[in-house]
């Protein structure tokens, strides 16, 4: 069955720049000696992708999106990339020295199928890192507004049923493979304005391109642009965004 291309739209290119300071954190967090081979599941744009390759590492990236693995490939030219889901990874056990993912394996389902693949394609000893959002701060408050407004058109109850950004859930999933350490970090904004915020949102996020799609001929899309740009406003200046950095050595 084809992939269906949902991160492919829009210009995910400009989130992904926004988020670069977490892959640094994430790829920094792996530990990288010599010529080892490492996995970038769910790899997007390639942030951590480029990262590893320019440590001299040997790199493996996987998406669903077509268009963000050629993006990736334009990128990182020594790297190989694959079209392949975070919960089915068609790679042989053991077979990687380390695996990252930077907001990414969070969004395969189903979770507990993602987090046994990231794990099982690395070899005891290796490293696993994984990035989540936890439900709070005023990041979450903004996505919330989005969920809310899909509640109201068409019955969305919210945030996935499996909370990546809550420790204990991250003990559940990466814990039985290995020692786990999970610290909080924290995202810094830009000073882009609350307006210019919001235009990159609907212009270029695949998921706020997404939504539109049933907000705006249902009524709902310009009242959750309101709102969502009063919040940026009250905000001011806008809180760094906090995250989670889990840490799986794999045994």
């Amino acid at each position: 069955m084809p992939f269906v291309d949902t991160w492919g739209q829009g210009h995910y290119e400009q989130t992904a720049l926004e988020l670069a300071p977490v892959s640094e954190v994430a790829v920094g967090a792996l530990g990288l000696r010599g010529s080892e081979r490492v996995l970038d599941v769910a790899c997007g744009t390639g942030n951590a992708a480029l990262l590893a390759d320019a440590a001299g590492a040997r790199v493996v990236g996987v998406d669903t999106s077509p268009r963000l693995l050629e993006v990736a490939r334009e990128r990182v030219p020594g790297a190989e990339f694959v079209l392949a889901d975070g919960a089915g990874l068609p790679f042989e056990d053991a077979s990687f020295d380390a695996a990252v993912s930077v907001f990414g394996v969070i969004f395969a389902r189903p979770a507990d199928a993602a987090a046994r693949e990231i794990a099982r394609v690395v070899r005891p000893g290796g490293r696993v890192v994984v990035t989540t959002w936890p439900r709070r701060g005023h990041l979450f408050e903004l996505v919330s507004l989005l969920y809310a407004a899909r509640a109201r058109v068409h019955g969305d109850d919210g945030p996935p049923a499996v909370d990546w950004g809550d420790p204990e859930v991250l003990e559940r999933l990466l814990g039985p493979h290995g020692g786990l350490e999970v610290a909080e970090r924290l995202l810094v904004p830009d000073d882009a304005t609350p307006e210019e915020v919001w235009d990159r949102w609907e212009r270029q996020h695949p998921i706020w391109i997404g939504a539109r799609a049933t907000l705006e001929p249902a009524g709902e899309w310009d009242a959750l642009r309101e709102t969502t740009i009063a919040a940026l406003r009250d905000a001011e200046p806008r809180p760094a965004s906090p995250y989670l950095l889990a840490v799986l050595t794999r045994r």
